[in-house]
């Protein structure tokens, strides 16, 4: 069963992804792989969010985790597309730009993560404590 929230969660939100390239791919500045990055950032942040409302048990059933961690955002979000991003800008040389898409994507991640867990702490309170 969670095989199929897994899948079911994947499909929506690679689906989601792809919608949101189509819509916003050609409206940005060609030069910097924007939706890639701000999908990448938004998955972070969520991620951060609902591991720490599945800490807090407050994700419902034993699909909650795979349905939205593995498969929604998983699918959501896409590290192949931004290493194929990364280089393709190298070999278009434009290595300072991929090495900025590079480290701006990681840090604002990790960044992204940690206010989504905080979002949620304040929202749930503490994980390990129940408070906030």
């Amino acid at each position: 069963m969670k095989v199929l929230a897994i899948i079911v969660g994947g499909g929506i939100g690679a689906t989601l992804r792809y919608v949101l390239w189509l819509n916003f791919a050609a409206a940005t500045p060609p030069h910097f792989p924007w939706v890639t990055f701000m999908i990448n950032i938004v998955g972070a942040f969520a991620l951060g969010a609902v591991m720490t409302l599945l800490a807090a048990h407050r994700l419902p059933g034993p699909w909650g985790k795979p349905f939205l961690s593995t498969g929604l955002i998983g699918g959501f979000t896409t590290w192949s597309h931004f290493i194929v991003e990364s280089d393709q800008l190298i070999g278009a040389r434009r290595s300072g730009l991929a090495i900025i898409y590079i480290v701006v994507s990681i840090v604002g991640g990790v960044i992204a993560a940690a206010l989504g867990a905080r979002l949620a702490e304040l929202k749930v309170g503490h994980p390990t404590t129940g408070r906030a």
